[in-house]
């Protein structure tokens, strides 16, 4: 199976067979936000009293996201034993992600909007590496194996014609549109971003069954065999019959 991890849907799960479930991130970044105001409140007082408040805030938060991360990653492997599950290879994630004040329109760097900062300020607190931590240490225990697979266009490639596209993703909303104009696919994009996990995944699967061979991290380091990669997996298609008979 594929695992999407993300900030709207902390995680978006499918298998070969269709098989899906939403993990939503609704309440977590409400929860965060109401932090963030009062965060913002106790700085402005500036007392030690404040100062101690803050530091229990943040500690509770870290507990939310910690005991919310656990719970995502059990009910996943005990809705999939014994699976093959894919999770995309988000090293250096965190450079990309960082909290930022300005962004760059043309040559000029301008402030964030309001709604920008917020944004920016979910992104750079994403907890996406603890949560594939969890997921991959409960499948072991499960029988399972969790393995990294290359994240490059997952969220812009059509998981129906292969097109690959950043405008399939308009201004990067949940849904995906298909912009090839002999396919106009729609869909929820985190599970169009599943979809590419779980096509990879089983590409690998199938690579390793035929080989011996299994490789539980891609090689980046090596340039061309990636473009190698990635050549195969713009060749492959969802469809119902996507796994390998038994």
């Amino acid at each position: 199976m594929g695992i999407d991890v993300g900030q709207r849907y902390l995680a978006t799960v499918t298998t070969p067979t269709n098989q899906s479930q939403f993990y939503s991130g609704k309440e977590i970044r409400a929860k965060t936000d109401h932090v963030a105001r009062l965060q913002k409140r106790l700085r402005q007082k500036g007392t030690r009293s404040a100062t101690r408040k803050r530091i229990a805030l943040s500690r509770r938060e870290r507990r939310l996201k910690l005991n919310t991360n656990h719970t995502i990653a059990k009910q996943i492997i005990l809705t999939h034993p014994t699976s093959f599950i894919g999770l995309e290879d988000l090293n250096g994630i965190r450079e990309r992600t960082k909290r930022r004040k300005y962004r760059r329109k043309g040559k000029k760097l301008v402030p964030l909007s309001k709604k920008e900062r917020k944004a920016s300020r979910h992104a750079s607190k994403w907890t996406f590496a603890e949560l594939q931590g969890f997921i991959a240490y409960k499948a072991l225990l499960a029988g399972s194996l969790a393995i990294k697979i290359d994240a490059d266009y997952t969220s812009q490639m059509c998981s129906r014609c292969g097109f690959t596209s950043p405008k399939n993703r308009p201004e990067m909303r949940a849904l995906f549109v298909c912009q090839n104009p002999l396919c106009h696919f729609i869909l929820h994009a985190d599970l169009v971003g599943a979809r590419n996990i779980c096509l990879r995944t089983l590409l690998i699967r199938q690579d390793w069954m035929a080989t011996g061979v299994l490789s539980v991290r891609p090689d980046v380091s090596d340039r061309e065999a990636k473009v190698a990669r990635l050549s195969r997996y713009a060749e492959l298609r969802w469809s119902l019959d996507t796994s390998s008979p038994p």
